[in-house]
């Protein structure tokens, strides 16, 4: 209710009072989010009380922390709701940090191309030896699953990695570690990822690890030194060999890991095997 004798505001005061634009605040009452106290049926002017200077004020912390309208119209109308407000600002900032790690992910890729244009051409990168390789049978822990999108892979290293002594799983020494993708194309977001580790014999398994016994493959491999920014390159060697060669692709591509994050805190010192399955012709 308004205040006990004050005025009603008008729309370009409270817009001044609030910091928040005429234009906004006919958005914000058309969703939901921050409702004037009068609107004249006639003239549609809105007019307000100094009383949702307060409801405002929230509405613009909550807004500058990136709420969208729906969720800024939740919170408007529960505002001495501290348990809904928490969860909420705790979901936004779950939000926020995804969005920072895909931050630092894009400043990585800068600095590294950064890094590759001031280099002196003698003194780039090598390009990608590709060549035939063919991994023999072998028995593998296997967890497939969509995550949001391909650098989201070490989720499901970590549930893979957790979930082998609950499933009798025993590594390989010096066995293969690989990331299989299974799109047919590449996808923006929604990615269809098999992570796989050799194991010393068969296991039981469980709804999320399965036992896989692989057959024999045939890949055209190019191995890339250093860090996963390189993946393209690889990628452009394999296939410029496999059209030169007379293959075609016979399978989806992965990544078997020799050198990865948990050996080597070092990006340099990464070394991956770029790996597509092949056939004649």
């Amino acid at each position: 209710m308004p205040s006990s004798g004050a005025r009603l505001l008008t729309i370009g005061e409270f817009s001044r009072l609030s910091r928040i634009s005429v234009r906004m605040l006919r958005h914000y009452d058309e969703h939901g989010v921050l409702h004037p106290t009068q609107t004249d049926p006639w003239t549609g002017y809105r007019r307000y009380s100094v009383d949702l200077l307060r409801t405002a004020a929230r509405v613009v912390e909550l807004r500058d922390v990136g709420l969208p309208v729906a969720e800024l119209a939740r919170c408007a109308a529960a505002l001495d709701d501290r348990a809904l407000l928490a969860a909420v600002l705790k979901g936004r900032r779950g939000d926020l940090e995804t969005e920072a790690d895909a931050v630092a992910a894009r400043l990585r890729k800068v600095d590294h191309l950064i890094a590759q244009l001031e280099e002196p051409m003698s003194t780039t990168t090598p390009p990608v030896e590709v060549a035939l390789r063919t991994f023999a049978p072998r028995t593998v822990a296997s967890l497939r699953d969509v995550i949001p999108e391909y650098r989201a892979e070490g989720q499901l290293w970590g549930r893979l990695m957790a979930a082998l002594p609950g499933v009798g799983a025993v590594p390989a020494p010096d066995g293969v570690s690989a990331a299989v993708f299974h799109d047919a194309d590449v996808v923006e977001h929604d990615a269809d990822v098999e992570v796989r580790l050799d194991v010393v014999a068969p296991f039981e398994g469980s709804d999320d690890v399965r036992c896989v016994e692989l057959p024999g493959t045939t890949v055209a491999c190019g191995r890339l030194h250093g860090p996963y920014e390189g993946m393209p390159a690889a990628a452009e060697a394999i296939g410029r060999w496999v059209a030169e060669n007379g293959y075609r692709v016979d399978g989806p591509m992965f990544d078997v890991y020799v050198v990865g994050p948990m050996e080597a805190p070092d990006p340099a010192a990464w070394v991956t095997d770029v790996c597509v399955p092949v056939a004649r012709g």
